[in-house]
């Protein structure tokens, strides 16, 4: 074999793809979709080391084929024992001793087996709720359930995502057990090790029902919800995802429980309503802004407007550069619609409309949304609602919304042309198991 023969075959075997430019070659692996990524780091340690880095994950963006992530902590399917199959409801739920009834009475048999239901139905109303962290893939319509290495998923923890850094954080909530609120702070690398928590450097205090938000590339800020003896607070932290350390800022000036965390201009962090502990569901109509650049807090007048809602779950913030302002969407039900718009300063503040099948059957639906896409041509917002069922209504102005093969119809995708403000509704498949309302929410682009 000549010498040409051998530079040009450990040539390839450097390339990433023997045969080929890298630059060919990374338009094939950027096109790998991202389920896939991890078998794809067992081929060599070249494109182990190229599908670790961001550089790779920012070619995937730039080049149009990032995959849309909405990550969601719901509580896992936990369904009741089916009297007409009381064998497999006792092997999925509790115990097999339905199947050692041995009384030889056919009236007796079928009073031990309506004992043996209720006793299961009470320990499935004993067992503490669990929840998982779902991923529902915007981009081809996929869903999958990651569950914890690390313990029980907090109840009513915040899911965070960090773009930066591609990271999920789930962020305080309830011992599922105790029902106390917990510090816990738990991270999944959505990059490197997409399918192992760890636990990370607690907050400083346990709280649950708290405002939070992304402020920055790499840091969250916490502030406000309750602590273990359901009383308001004031306090307020900032956790520096790469250095996993938590630091205290100053107080707000007002408790604050459940309220809503929203982050505008890059860095300011805002603390929106809430209510303090002698004034619980009376929600504040103003809210609190943290700039990181004069360590203080200032506050923002009529900001909120429903003194009987709570903000969390149901807004979504959309950056906007149109005459330097910031859009706050509210997707709220049709008691609160008559409202339009509300403008305080650089924010404003638009409510949309949310599709009949959803509010038809309450004036007030539980909804949680998730930002998907943001330009001066398009929003789109990823919602779910907590009263969809299939089924819900007979109506041929809501025969778009219905879908046959699924589990409920609480599912859709907003898209809003703001060219001219006309606003289209997508529904989602939602498969059986996936149904439940997620206490928590955020947008992954990978």
């Amino acid at each position: 074999m000549g010498k040409a023969e051998k530079k040009q075959q450990q040539q390839e075997v450097q390339n990433l793809i023997p045969g080929l430019p890298d630059e060919i070659a990374m338009e094939c692996l950027i096109r790998v979709p991202y389920k896939f990524h991890n078998d794809l780091k067992s081929v060599c340690q070249r494109w182990l080391n190229l599908i670790s880095s961001h550089s790779f994950y920012r070619e995937r963006i730039r080049s149009g084929k990032a995959e849309h992530l909405v990550c969601q902590v719901q509580p896992l399917p936990l369904s009741p024992p089916n009297p007409k199959d009381s064998s497999s409801a006792t092997t999925h739920l509790v115990s097999d001793s339905a199947a050692k009834i041995t009384s030889t009475k056919k009236d007796q048999q079928q009073d031990d087996d309506d004992h043996e239901l209720h006793q299961q139905r009470q320990e499935v109303h004993r067992t503490p709720l669990q929840y998982g962290l779902t991923i529902f893939n915007a981009s081809n319509g996929t869903w999958e359930r990651i569950r914890p290495h690390v313990g029980r998923i907090p109840m009513f923890c915040q899911c965070v995502a960090v773009p930066a850094s591609r990271k999920l954080l789930l962020i305080g909530g309830w011992d599922p057990i105790t029902l106390e609120p917990v510090p816990d702070v738990y991270v999944l690398d959505m990059v490197n090790n997409s399918s192992r928590w760890r636990r990370a450097k607690p907050m400083s205090v346990a709280r649950s029902f708290f405002a939070c938000a992304v402020v920055g590339a790499l840091t969250v800020c916490v502030a406000g919800g309750h602590d273990g003896q359901k009383n308001a607070l004031k306090s307020a932290e900032v956790y520096d995802v790469e250095a996993d350390e938590w630091r205290m800022l100053p107080e707000m000036d007002e408790e604050r429980d459940e309220c809503q965390g929203v982050c505008l201009e890059g860095d300011r962090f805002f603390v929106v309503s809430g209510y303090g502990t002698e004034s619980q569901g009376r929600f504040k109509p103003d809210a609190e802004c943290y700039d990181p650049t004069t360590g203080s807090w200032s506050k923002f007048d009529h900001v909120w407007p429903f003194p009987s809602l709570s903000p969390r779950g149901s807004t979504a913030t959309i950056t906007s550069n149109r005459l330097q302002q910031h859009q706050w969407l509210w997707f709220l039900g049709k008691e609160q619609q008559q409202n339009g718009e509300v403008v305080e300063g650089k924010i404003v503040s638009s409510i949309v409309p949310l599709p009949k099948s959803v509010t038809e059957g309450s004036s007030s639906p539980c909804v949680s949304v998730t930002t998907l896409h943001n330009s001066q041509q398009q929003q789109k917002v990823f919602v779910m609602t907590g009263n969809g069922g299939r089924g819900c209504s007979s109506s041929s102005a809501l025969s778009s919304f219905i879908c046959n093969e699924c589990e409920g119809e609480g599912a859709f995708i907003m898209e809003r042309d703001m060219s001219n403000g006309n606003i289209k509704w997508d529904h989602v498949h939602l498969p059986v198991g996936f149904s439940g309302f997620p206490c928590s929410a955020s947008f992954l682009l990978i």
